[in-house]
């Protein structure tokens, strides 16, 4: 008995010790967050004006700081506000509508202990035809090799891909919010598959798989890998938006340097965007099953050509949707008005070759920032009472000494003259870098490295991004 108190007393004291250590901790560290300036171009007096705010905490949620800072000197003054969340703190989510739109893919791989059953891939024998299933691996090779593997052994054969689908299958699922905010999926194996006859995205004729099958001892299939052989010289892009009464859907092809068959899509109206409205059911008093859109009413209202890297993006409280792609040397923007689906405006924006990639490197409050990544230049586009302006362009500054890698998504705000850039140094990291470009280029550059990206046994941190923009950091513009 003796010893058992004595043993219970070093638990307490042990405890005890761990919490103190734990709580001196806490208090040492929440009111000292430092931030160490390291400038690396231009002055610090270019970013005179711009706030940043710097949401940082636990992967558990529970030590919780938020650091803003104000740009404009060498010497940086944080000021941090710490909170301490016992049960884990609840991030703000707010979900919007959404549909995501994939075709079939031929490289792939699978494994199951339990054996792996292709219906759930085909959807072959099922009677629900409103039960959805992921119809984007095409698995009957696989299948078909299946049938011809020997318990315990593994099999590989190469196949024609066309002697198993005409189509590569499409699935599109739609997420819509209800009244809680609760996000709910919306779609059908049989929609999906109308959708795939109906767009008619052609498997060609010499396009052939490697597949590889394994079964256990039981004649259980366990693990199926499927590729290309290197003769996949093509591929389709498919992008989708939700917008009013319906979805905004781009059909487009990309090759490695080759004219694409005129009949690779078997539907009449070829390439280009296409409104898809919403089922009277879906509208109305929709159950489980019933149609998600009105799939006799679907319009092409725009032609794309080959090669037109489109990119969609949605403008609802303009009531517009944003093409932008490339066209005869150039990156086009056309405006589309949602209620008429006519083009509005068209506007180039950079020259674009046929080898060069671009991208959406931001956006902001009434602007968005275009990317051609092969030599860095981008240009702001400006909205104003829904009508897009090129303004302020230049070159970015992806030189030494801002980040680990480049790869991580960039925060951005414009004000007019002035556009700030920012992001993460690395994976994970608290710390940052900042840019601020005005029209002669740019004018201030600098790494902020966090206190809190220590690696020890106490903490294991990692930003939060904003709920609202979806950025870290926060900028803002609060006067120079």
């Amino acid at each position: 008995m003796k010893r058992t108190l004595i043993f219970l007393l070093v638990l307490l004291l042990t405890a005890a010790g761990l919490l103190t250590a734990g709580a001196g901790y806490l208090t040492s560290t929440e009111d000292d967050i430092t931030l160490t300036h390291n400038l690396i171009a231009g002055d610090p007096a270019a970013a005179a004006g711009v706030t940043l705010t710097l949401p940082v905490g636990d992967q558990g949620s529970q030590t919780c700081w938020e650091t803003t800072v104000d740009l404009g000197a060498e010497e940086l003054a944080p000021k941090t506000e710490f909170t301490f969340y016992p049960k884990g703190k609840t991030w703000e989510n707010d979900p919007q509508p959404r549909v995501d739109i994939y075709t079939g893919s031929i490289n792939f791989g699978m494994s199951s202990t339990g054996g792996i059953d292709f219906s759930e891939y085909t959807g072959e024998g099922e009677e629900d035809p409103g039960r959805l299933y992921d119809a984007t691996m095409m698995v009957l090779p696989a299948a078909d090799v299946a049938e011809r593997t020997e318990n315990g052994e593994t099999r590989t054969e190469t196949l024609r891909l066309a002697d198993y689908y005409d189509y590569y299958p499409m699935t599109v699922e739609l997420y819509l919010p209800d009244q809680e905010g609760r996000s709910h999926v919306y779609a059908t194996w049989a929609e999906c598959q109308a959708l795939t006859d109906y767009f008619g995205l052609r498997v060609p004729e010499d396009l052939m798989v490697e597949v590889s099958v394994t079964k256990d001892e039981l004649g259980q299939v366990n693990n199926v890998e499927t590729n290309d052989t290197g003769d996949q010289r093509f591929w389709f892009d498919c992008q989708a938006l939700v917008v009013e009464d319906g979805i905004c859907v781009s059909i487009s092809v990309e090759s490695e340097n080759i004219d694409v068959p005129e009949d690779l899509v078997a539907c009449r109206d070829g390439f280009g965007l296409y409104f898809i409205p919403f089922s009277e059911e879906l509208k109305t008093d929709y159950e489980q099953g019933d149609p998600v859109f009105n799939l006799e009413n679907i319009r092409m209202f725009c032609p794309l050509a080959q090669g037109s890297s489109p990119l969609l993006l949605n403008r609802e409280a303009e009531g517009q949707v944003l093409l932008y792609a490339r066209e005869d040397g150039a990156l086009k923007l056309s405006v589309f008005d949602v209620d008429t689906w006519q083009c509005v405006q068209w506007e180039s924006i950079f020259p674009l070759g046929a080898e060069d990639y671009y991208s959406l490197l931001g956006s902001g409050e009434g602007f968005m920032v275009m990317y051609r990544s092969d030599d860095g230049f981008f240009q702001v586009v400006e909205e104003q009472d829904g009508v897009y302006t090129p303004v302020l362009s230049g070159t970015w500054d992806r030189g030494e000494g801002y980040v680990d890698e480049w790869w991580h998504d960039t925060a951005c705000a414009y004000d007019g003259e002035r556009l700030v850039l920012s992001g993460i140094t690395g994976n994970g990291n608290c710390s940052l870098w900042v840019q601020v470009y005005d029209e002669t280029g740019l004018t201030y550059g600098a790494r902020i490295d966090h206190s809190l990206d220590r690696e020890d046994a106490w903490n294991f941190y990692e930003y939060r991004t904003d709920a609202v923009t979806e950025q870290y950091p926060i900028i803002k513009f609060t006067g120079a």
